[in-house]
């Protein structure tokens, strides 16, 4: 059997997630509910205030300062 893709990998792992997320609930240790109209309302503004994307952030900043020049190199005769 061929070794896994990066991607394969990826999606077993998550898998594994989910299943043990079903399992915790299925015990009881976890609860997932849905989000009140208040949380929604609170979390809301904050998600407005955030970028559209993950790269949007990083393509805004600013590029970085110049490396400064490296010292001249000594003859050696």
């Amino acid at each position: 059997m061929p070794p896994k893709t990066q991607r394969e990998r990826e999606a077993e792992q998550r898998q594994l997630k989910l299943d043990r997320i079903q399992e915790q609930v299925d015990e009881g240790s976890l609860v997932i509910r849905k989000m009140t109209d208040d949380e929604r309302a609170k979390f809301e503004t904050t998600r407005a205030e955030r970028p559209q994307s993950a790269n949007a952030k990083r393509r805004s900043r600013t590029p970085r300062k110049a490396a400064r020049p490296l010292p001249p190199v000594p003859k050696t005769t």
